[in-house]
């Protein structure tokens, strides 16, 4: 087995999935749903997107598309199989998003305890992205 610092991003997904097989299922769902948040406030957060963001927010939306597709193409399949749901969803560049929702299912749906810090231990524990929306105070 690889040090941690020497794998990827679709390593450490594949580890994840094979230690907590029984966990796929709920990080799949809590990926759709931040996927229909993301969708439905998409022209606000596209708005309030930071200007000197390293990622764009078209280029955020390009990535949910994709995870959309594949969650589509691949459905049950993803929660099945370990290496199906490594090697999709964290291939490339899909996996920023999908370590954004990771770290957000640590933080929202309060996980056992190893999977939590598992998913700390392999991914961090910082949103990929983070938007703070203000009371817009002109008239």
């Amino acid at each position: 087995m690889k040090a941690l610092h020497e794998m990827n991003n679709k390593e450490r997904a594949y580890m994840l999935a094979r230690l907590f097989p029984e966990n796929l299922k709920d990080l799949i769902t809590f990926t759709q749903k931040e996927i229909i948040h993301f969708r439905e406030k998409q022209e606000n957060i596209k708005k309030a997107w930071p200007t000197n963001s390293l990622i764009t927010a078209n280029y955020w939306y390009s990535l949910i598309a994709e995870i959309e597709k594949l969650l589509k193409d691949f459905n049950v399949q993803l929660y099945r199989s370990p290496k199906i749901f490594s090697e999709q969803l964290f291939w490339g560049h899909n996996s920023i998003l999908m370590i954004h929702c990771l770290v957000r299912f640590v933080g929202c749906e309060n996980p056992q305890h190893s999977l939590k810090l598992a998913i700390e231990l392999l991914f961090g524990d910082n949103e990929v992205v983070s938007i703070e929306f203000r009371k817009n105070t002109q008239d």
